[in-house]
């Protein structure tokens, strides 16, 4: 066998190859294969020996204790703006009616005021339940709630003394 000059590159390049090979693992059940190309997760730019960013993923949702307090407080906020508003319509059930929009044909406070303040109470709530997973909003939906729970105490507190 004659193999000339040739042996020793040939071999070279068969184990540099083969090395090469080697090199690229076969995905693993349960891993995800390694792509030459970029893929939707791996970053716009990505250059050489960078790692590929994943996206973080919540298998078990697992809330930290701020989170669940803030939710705690939001929760606490949409009773106590319930109880603000019902306290408002209770105090004023029968009685003469400042806002026309909220008195009864003949001017007391009645069905239609506290059907008219049912649907704005659900009308506050009801953006603020469909958007409950979105943390950083709950501050400014407990102040609100709070805040229009305070207003109702006030007219609540008025109300009472009114004969």
């Amino acid at each position: 066998m004659s193999f000339g000059k040739q042996f020793p590159r040939r071999v070279l390049f068969l184990l540099i190859s083969c090395s090469a090979i080697q090199a690229q693992n076969a995905a693993t059940p349960g891993e995800l294969p390694k792509l030459s190309t970029p893929s939707p997760l791996s970053p716009i730019n990505s250059r050489a020996g960078a790692s590929p960013v994943l996206p973080k993923t919540d298998i078990a949702n697992v809330e930290d204790s701020h989170t669940r307090n803030m939710r705690k407080v939001w929760v606490a906020s949409v009773f106590t703006m319930i109880a603000g508003t019902t306290a408002d319509a209770a105090s004023s059930w029968h009685k003469r009616e400042g806002n026309s929009l909220l008195a009864s044909s003949n001017g007391v406070f009645g069905p239609k005021g506290v059907a008219l303040k049912a649907a704005i109470a659900a009308g506050v709530l009801t953006p603020q339940i469909i958007l409950r997973k979105h943390r950083d909003w709950r501050l400014s939906f407990a102040v609100g709630n709070f805040a229009e729970a305070g207003i109702f105490a006030g007219v609540t507190i008025h109300n009472v003394r009114i004969k």
